[in-house]
């Protein structure tokens, strides 16, 4: 009967390396499955819309001076639409920006979490670039910080990443036009 835990005439060494090669591709396979995951939930909560009783109390105050404006997230219009497109109203982007500060408070993964922090971000990037408008207490040296690190991420969406550059650069404007009063602020100390 023949050997069938032969080594094929490798020794240990060759099969250590053999061993760490296939450990090596397994581990990159998971990487980019998570990766890929990541991306694909992205684009899936990105891809629904606000809940009507989430926005509709912010909204109806003003309700009848722009309805078409103050309704558009409710016509069916993606969370990608609405953050993307430079005339969503701030009281939108702040509306979807706490509806999913309240998601990522509440995910029970932290997937879940991570997800709905970058479109938590990605609402208070629109307002700063398509409004220059601050819809959170975070300083610009935070969110500048923030926006950094989140246009890093590989896998996202391109139109988020170049909204995330965009914040980023904007960050460092308006740090700079807000202390000029009081003498100008160098990037070194933006941080």
């Amino acid at each position: 009967m023949p050997d069938e835990s032969s080594t094929f005439g490798l020794n240990r060494e060759k099969l250590g390396k053999l061993w760490k090669i296939g450990e090596d591709i397994l581990k990159d396979e998971k990487e980019t499955d998570s990766e890929t995951i990541k991306a694909e939930l992205l684009q899936s909560q990105l891809a629904e819309s606000l809940p009507l009783d989430v926005g509709i109390h912010h909204l109806l105050p003003n309700i009848f001076s722009v309805v078409c404006e103050k309704l558009k997230p409710f016509t069916g219009c993606s969370f990608k639409d609405l953050l993307i497109d430079p005339e969503t109203d701030p009281l939108i982007l702040e509306t979807i920006k706490d509806f999913h500060k309240k998601q990522a408070e509440s995910a029970p993964s932290e997937l879940g979490q991570e997800i709905a922090a970058i479109i938590y971000y990605t609402a208070i990037a629109s307002a700063l670039v398509h409004h220059d408008i601050r819809i959170t207490k975070f300083s610009y040296k935070e969110l500048r910080r923030s926006f950094g690190e989140l246009r890093q991420t590989v896998w996202l969406l391109p139109d988020l990443r170049d909204l995330f550059n965009r914040a980023y650069n904007q960050c460092d404007k308006l740090a700079v036009l807000r202390i000029g009063a009081a003498g100008t602020l160098t990037h070194d100390e933006l941080g």
